[in-house]
């Protein structure tokens, strides 16, 4: 992971836009709720339910992302999304299953549009990864996407992908419901083994935001850390 730098209005004031599906709602939550004390901080939300990157006849990403750059004129924007897009998608007239080579192609274009909308336009991209899920099989398709997620990133100036996969799970690297969190053994994620709960959205916000001044050495602190403890 590259040192990267904001290019900053001369107040040193950062503009986040935060974009994403219900996850993004989840994490757009704990970062409301750490970033509340930081003034030269202003996070915009716009993250969208049952949205992604396989079906943007539902939800364009790029066309709206390019319309909020353009309102907002953030100078990072956070991305976590991926959790609706184990689904088939058309390319090029032809019905295209899910991780299918003509899939694969189509999925990386789309998700170098958004990296593009943004830094076309002087914003840096912070690409936050999925963590690790707990049904099987929507398992190894997550493990697909975040695949893909970091392959572009790789190919992309001003694009960082921020793994949270073995950050959220056990030190065997297998999923948890539960770790002990500030001391005290807290539920991470909702019943449905994908969702994270408040305090697993805390705890998520608190490592991007800790990630935020590590990479792009901005000076934020999380306002009440939840971290995991031994």
């Amino acid at each position: 992971m590259l040192s990267q730098t904001l290019t900053l209005p001369k107040s040193k004031h950062l503009t986040i836009l935060e974009i994403g599906d219900s996850l993004g709602t989840d994490l757009g939550g704990g970062l409301g709720l750490q970033l509340e004390k930081s003034h030269n901080v202003t996070l915009i939300q716009k993250s969208k339910s049952e949205t992604g990157l396989a079906n943007g006849w539902f939800y364009s990403w790029p066309l709206h992302l390019r319309q909020f750059v353009a309102q907002y004129h953030p100078q990072l924007l956070i991305v976590f999304l991926g959790g609706n897009d184990e689904q088939g998608m058309v390319v090029n007239g032809h019905a295209a299953a899910f991780n299918s080579p003509p899939w694969r192609v189509q999925y990386q274009t789309n998700i170098a549009q958004v990296m593009n909308e943004a830094t076309l336009k002087h914003c840096s991209v912070l690409w936050v990864g999925m963590p690790v899920m707990n049904p099987t099989g929507y398992r190894q398709g997550i493990q697909v996407i975040n695949s893909l997620f970091q392959k572009v990133a790789l190919t992309k100036a001003n694009v960082t992908f921020l793994p949270t996969w073995n950050f959220m799970a056990n030190a065997k690297g297998q999923f948890q419901f539960s770790a002990r969190v500030n001391g005290v053994v807290q539920v991470l994620r909702s019943p449905d083994g994908i969702h994270p709960t408040s305090i697993g959205q805390n705890v998520i916000a608190t490592y991007v935001i800790q990630q935020i001044r590590a990479i792009y050495h901005f000076p934020v602190l999380p306002a009440y850390p939840d971290v995991f403890t031994k």
